[in-house]
């Protein structure tokens, strides 16, 4: 590995250890059900209804909750959905407030849904929340107005990297979990990940080096080192999981990303072309890990946020409208 490389990878995963102290997570906290929040006031827009707290099964022996964004009347044809899944570094975000009217606009359903953090259950907790969720809301198709083959998700961060895992472990019945609905398929038909890590082994290429293994929060994640939990920490990178059954993917991601590079969206598009599945690479440039510039008076990011929402919406009704 080059030097400037190493020091790009040193770079980044003080970053992230920086991030993941900033939204409340501690190396040695006791695993906890998380305190209940208070729900952020939310206008929807003009035709948009929001249901909060809605149950959509269980994880580790406590209610899982979603919140709804649909329009109020629906299309006379069962609507295409999105389940959209939060970041936070894993240990932190919320499920609550984060919505995508612009799609509910176009005549989607849309759901923002909950999953454990890593200080209350480790990996394959989030991913069995997240295919929890799928299975959910295709068992409750007729209910919402729903066509079960048309589930598509999308998540920033660490939900990119939660969706990523659902688009390639699709058919990994073992991260099902026990949480309902166990006859019902966890597949989805498309995946938009937004700067969201794609592999987490030493080695496994240029945004990733021999001292992630020692990162603090990717041990509490995975409930132990690289070297104490090397199943776990391949399981999780999605990377190295592309097949021919994988869904379509659309990856945005910042080329300033200094949080996540976009050497790991570079790695993921590459496996997931290599197995044969339709995936596009949107570069956003001057882009930070949230998809926009950093601080004021950096150069804008191109595309903005707006042309960004118009390639999302143009992916999904190519996949989920056709």
């Amino acid at each position: 590995m080059k030097k400037e490389t190493q020091r790009s990878v040193r770079l980044t995963l003080t970053l992230l250890s920086a991030a993941l102290t900033l939204s409340g997570f501690a190396a040695d906290a006791p695993a906890k059900k998380p305190a209940a929040k208070a729900i952020p006031e939310f206008r929807a827009p003009a035709g948009q209804e929001r249901l909060t707290n809605v149950v959509y099964g269980t994880g580790g022996g406590r209610e899982l909750h979603a919140e709804i964004l649909r329009p109020i009347t629906p299309p006379a044809e069962p609507m295409p959905a999105v389940l959209l899944i939060h970041g936070g570094g894993w240990a932190g975000g919320s499920h609550l407030g984060y919505f995508a009217p612009w799609l509910v606009e176009k005549g989607y359903f849309t759901a923002s849904i909950e999953y454990r953090l890593s200080g209350e259950a480790p990996w394959p907790a989030q991913i069995e929340d997240c295919k929890l969720a799928v299975r959910w809301l295709r068992a409750n198709a007729a209910k919402y107005h729903v066509n079960p083959d048309r589930i598509g998700v999308m998540g920033h961060s660490a939900g990119g990297h939660l969706v990523a895992c659902l688009g390639t472990l699709g058919a990994v019945k073992e991260l099902e979990g026990q949480g309902g609905w166990p006859d019902v398929s966890s597949r989805v038909q498309a995946v938009v990940d937004q700067s969201g890590p794609s592999n987490f082994m030493p080695g496994g290429g240029p945004a990733v080096g021999t001292n992630q293994t020692n990162h603090p929060g990717l041990i509490k994640l995975f409930g132990g080192t690289c070297a104490e939990k090397p199943d776990a920490w391949r399981q999780a990178s999605p990377a190295l999981h592309a097949s021919a059954d994988t869904p379509p993917f659309l990856i945005v991601h910042g080329e300033l990303d200094k949080l996540v590079p976009i050497a790991q969206s570079e790695q993921l598009a590459a496996a997931l072309k290599q197995a044969g599945t339709p995936v596009e690479l949107l570069r956003v440039k001057n882009g930070g890990h949230g998809l926009r510039a950093d601080k004021p008076g950096d150069a804008p990011a191109e595309p903005d946020p707006k042309a960004q929402q118009a390639a999302i919406l143009a992916f999904f009704d190519k996949q989920l409208k056709k």
